[in-house]
């Protein structure tokens, strides 16, 4: 044993290099090099690992065993290498700490070597983990196996790292959630810093001497409508605790807020920078975390990515969407965590989280065309209320209201998602008209539930300059007449040619004027609001002269969107011109629309293509000669 230890130091005292461990060769260092005589012979690369990390460790005892049992029955967020500590008591949950943030926004533990100090029993959720692993949510058939196990056996626990979540609350008779730890890295990737870290350099270079601003103005008016992160954490300008967050989120979250550019009163009269440049920086960031350590830094980065605007590819953001679905059902979120033994801070924030992918799967879902990839049935987390808010925006006087239109656009998301399910139903499709109406009564039911500003905001249109509000309203038109054309589809097939218009198609085009007056009685300051980048969708139905009231309704519609654009930069119309700009610009100066060609009027109609368009497509998509071009 004294050689191996002696083989395993250098002549100076130093730790041997962790290539040198895994050959059991000598350790040879020369001053004024970077690398060893064994990594220079071999060409790797030299990483040496931390004191603390290379002291041997005793044997553990039984009574450190049960002590171990216990620090380990917490949240599946915490390394398994945490400081031992007894659990919280359910009467007095901890209270939120800054530092206990880092390990969410951890994308690469090895990283930055930054020593965060004690561990303190008031941390919800550590953000530097200290090994390379990530929890994984076990199935219910393995997780009620191993619970019974885990009653006898504690040292099992304890020698593969999984962990318990109990239900601790009064009255709770759920099962147990069983979390193990799984590889995050791919199998012979170097443990090196992370190669995302030098576009994020590259993007606060541009942004130079602007950064926190740009920080400010993200929380400013996208988080505080739309909850991603902690406002309370990025407070802190310590550079040794912002160091710590992965750099993909950091890159997003500037690629993210340059569209408020313009509207902030400091940055206005500021130069921008290129945003498509940063956005491709943050974008190969990202891509690179998801590969070397995805985990929960990866979902809010990707979250602060298909939210943002403008939207330039459909398929790269479902792409993404779908990854980060998959990697919240790996990481538990959609699981209702009020019940567990885990910080306040912790389960509002998982809840934030999982809706806000929910948000985004289900609208994605009806603006793009492609079923949604979170069923109801899947998860049971709550609702998030005002009371589950943690951006730290306590003393703002419109923090109640923008928590309100939250929990409004969250509750119309969920009321979305049944009529989403129905309406993407290839097998076994119901047949009763009763079922057809489901969704329309959900949607009214819901209006109904409304109260206060947020239902004057609904019903009435009213006061929209609270942030957010103007996107709900839009929404909540655009989820309206989309049951409306799903209920007129089903009814269209009993009408027969020459009968007069059902009161579905008269309800639809009284929508589609909705739409359209929305969108040309918004002012600068709702132009400058939160906004989802899929409300741009919204407003094809306005468009086509088909959809609208009367082919002047459609003029007016593209004369403000061309307005807003102008004016105020609001590029979500951008969509609806390219479609049906000049289509519309070119049927209103006809003096007589019905003589035009067979190819005009085709051409004022939704893009449907035919089949050979398809096989082509697919034949490209499948032909390998071809890959390199589409490219």
């Amino acid at each position: 044993m004294p050689q191996s230890k002696a083989r395993a130091l250098r002549a100076n005292g130093q730790p041997a290099c962790l290539p040198c461990r895994r050959r059991k060769s000598r350790c040879t260092f020369e001053l004024g090099l970077q690398a060893c005589l064994m990594c220079r012979a071999h060409e790797t690369e030299c990483t040496t690992a931390p004191l603390a990390q290379s002291r041997p460790r005793p044997p553990p005892t039984p009574r450190s065993r049960a002590r171990t049992f216990q620090s380990r029955d917490i949240s599946p967020l915490h390394g398994a290498a945490t400081q031992q500590r007894p659990l919280p008591a359910p009467q007095t949950p901890p209270q939120p700490a800054i530092g206990s943030l880092v390990t969410l926004l951890s994308a690469s533990p090895a990283s930055f070597h930054v020593d965060p100090g004690p561990a303190s029993p008031s941390r919800p959720v550590p953000l530097d983990e200290a090994e390379d692993d990530n929890p994984h949510i076990i199935g219910p058939a393995i997780a009620s196996d191993r619970h019974f196990l885990e009653d006898y056996l504690s040292s099992v626990h304890a020698g593969n790292g999984a962990r318990i979540i109990r239900p601790v609350l009064p009255g709770i008779t759920s099962a147990p959630i069983v979390f193990t730890r799984v590889q995050k890295r791919p199998l012979g990737v170097a443990i090196d810093s992370s190669p995302s870290y030098p576009k994020l350099q590259t993007i606060e270079k541009l942004l130079e001497p602007w950064q926190q601003q740009v920080v400010d103005m993200y929380f400013a008016k996208a988080n505080s409508c739309f909850p991603v992160l902690d406002q309370s954490f990025f407070k802190d300008r310590s550079v040794m605790i912002r160091s710590r967050i992965s750099p993909a989120v950091m890159a997003c979250l500037y690629a993210h807020s340059l569209i408020y550019w313009r509207h902030d009163a400091e940055l206005s009269s500021q130069r921008r920078p290129d945003g498509r440049f940063i956005w491709n920086l943050a974008l190969e960031a990202l891509y690179t975390e998801l590969h070397l350590s995805p985990g929960m830094p990866s979902i809010i980065a990707i979250l602060l990515n298909v939210g943002g605007r403008p939207t330039t590819t459909m398929i790269g953001n479902g792409l993404l969407l779908g990854c980060a679905i998959s990697l919240a059902h790996c990481l538990g979120l959609n699981r209702n965590p009020i019940a567990w033994d885990i910080p306040e801070q912790e389960k509002n924030l998982r809840i934030q989280i999982w809706w806000c992918l929910v948000i985004h799967d289900r609208w994605s879902s009806l603006m793009y065309g492609t079923p949604p990839h979170i069923r109801q049935a899947h998860y049971d987390v709550p609702v998030p209320r005002i009371g589950h808010r943690t951006d730290g925006l306590e003393n703002d006087p419109l923090a109640e209201e923008r928590g309100k239109v939250f929990e409004a656009l969250a509750s119309l998301t969920q009321v979305l998602g049944s009529h989403l399910e129905q309406l993407y139903t290839i097998r076994n499709r119901p047949q009763d008209s009763r079922d057809k109406t489901v969704s329309v009564l959900d949607l009214s039911a819901w209006t109904d539930s409304l109260s206060g500003e947020v239902r004057r905001i609904i019903i009435r249109g009213t006061n929209l300059d609270v942030p957010g509000a103007a996107n709900l309203r839009l929404c909540f038109l655009a989820a309206k007449f989309f049951s409306c054309r799903h209920e007129l589809d089903a009814e269209m097939e009993g009408i027969g040619p020459g009968q007069p218009p059902d009161y579905r198609l008269l309800q639809a085009r009284r929508i589609v004027e909705e739409i359209v007056l929305c969108v040309s009685e918004l002012t600068e300051k709702q132009l400058g609001d939160f906004w989802l980048p899929l409300v741009a969708f919204a407003e094809i139905p306005a468009s086509g002269p088909s959809g609208s009231l009367s082919l002047s309704l459609a003029k007016d519609l593209m004369a403000t969107l061309r307005s807003h654009k102008e004016a105020c930069g609001w590029e979500l119309g951008d969509i609806c011109l390219a479609q049906y700009g000049e289509v519309v610009d070119r049927l209103s100066t006809q003096e007589n629309p019905t003589d035009l060609s067979e190819g005009w009027l085709d051409s004022a109609l939704p893009f449907i293509p035919d089949p050979g368009f398809l096989d082509s497509t697919m034949a490209d998509q499948w032909d390998p000669l071809l890959w390199g071009q589409m490219g």
